[in-house]
C-alpha cells in the first residue's frame, strides 16, 4: 500500500494480541469508539498569544500522542498486521461551496512548521473541486472535525466486504468553556483487532502531557 512511511511486519504467529487479532479479524465491523473529552488550556492559550490556529494544534497534539502509542501505529496489509514508523493526517475541510474535502496534511515536529503548511493548505483547498487532496495512504490517522456543537456521540461512516487496514478515526467537536477552563470533545474509533480501550487510555495520557507542555 502507498505510504510516506517505512514500516515493518509484526508476525501474528507468537505475538502477544494473536488470539485477540484472530477473534475480531472476523467481525464485518470490527471498530469501537469512545466519546469523551480533553481539557486543552494550556494549549488553547498558546494558540491566541501566538496567532496559531486552535484547530490546527490540538490536531497537531494528537499526532505527536498517537505517535508514542505503538497500536496506533499498526495497520493490516494483506492479512498481516504492520507497523509503520511514522503518522501524518487526513482531516475534511470543509470548502467554499460547503462540501467536504479530504485532505493531507505532513507532519512537522514543531507546532508553528505544523500551522504555518497547515494554514497554506487549507486555503488552497477550499478552492480546489476534489474530494481528496493529497497523500491518503494508511500511514495517517483520519480526521474530522464538528465545529458548530458539542457531541456525546459519534459514529463514522463504513463499509464492508473488505480488508480494513485500521486506520484509527478521530472526531473533534465545538469547544466548550467552563469558567477558565477549555475542554475539547473527542470521539476516537479504534480497529479492535489492533488495540483495546487500555491503548486508547495511553493515548489520551500522552495526549495530555502534550497539551499540558504548553
Amino acid at each position: 500500500m502507498q505510504s510516506r512511511y517505512s514500516k515493518e511486519i509484526i508476525p501474528v504467529e507468537g505475538w502477544d494480541r494473536e488470539e485477540t487479532f484472530r477473534f475480531f479479524s472476523t467481525f464485518t465491523q470490527p471498530f469501537f469508539n469512545v466519546h469523551t473529552e480533553a481539557e486543552i488550556t494550556p494549549l488553547y492559550r498558546y494558540c491566541k498569544q501566538h496567532g496559531l490556529s486552535v484547530s490546527l494544534a490540538y490536531m497537531h497534539a494528537t499526532v505527536l500522542a498517537a505517535r508514542q502509542v505503538e497500536n496506533f501505529l499498526l495497520r493490516i496489509e494483506n492479512g498481516q498486521v504492520v507497523r509503520y514508523s511514522g503518522l501524518d493526517l487526513s482531516t475534511t475541510i470543509l470548502k467554499d461551496n460547503k462540501q467536504i474535502a479530504f485532505t493531507h496534511f505532513p507532519f512537522h515536529e514543531k507546532l508553528a512548521d505544523f500551522c504555518a503548511e497547515g494554514a497554506r493548505i487549507i486555503a488552497a483547498v477550499k478552492q480546489s473541486t476534489k474530494l481528496f487532496n493529497g497523500h491518503q495512504g494508511v500511514d495517517l490517522l483520519h480526521m474530522t472535525t464538528l465545529p458548530w456543537f458539542t457531541f456525546k456521540g459519534m459514529e463514522h461512516a463504513s463499509t464492508t466486504g473488505f480488508e480494513d487496514p485500521g486506520v484509527p478515526k478521530i472526531g473533534y467537536g465545538k469547544l466548550e468553556m467552563r469558567g477558565d477552563k477549555v475542554y475539547l470533545p473527542i470521539s476516537i474509533g479504534l480497529h479492535h483487532a489492533l488495540a483495546d480501550g487500555y491503548h486508547m487510555h495511553l493515548f489520551l495520557e500522552e495526549l495530555a502531557h502534550v497539551i499540558e507542555s504548553y
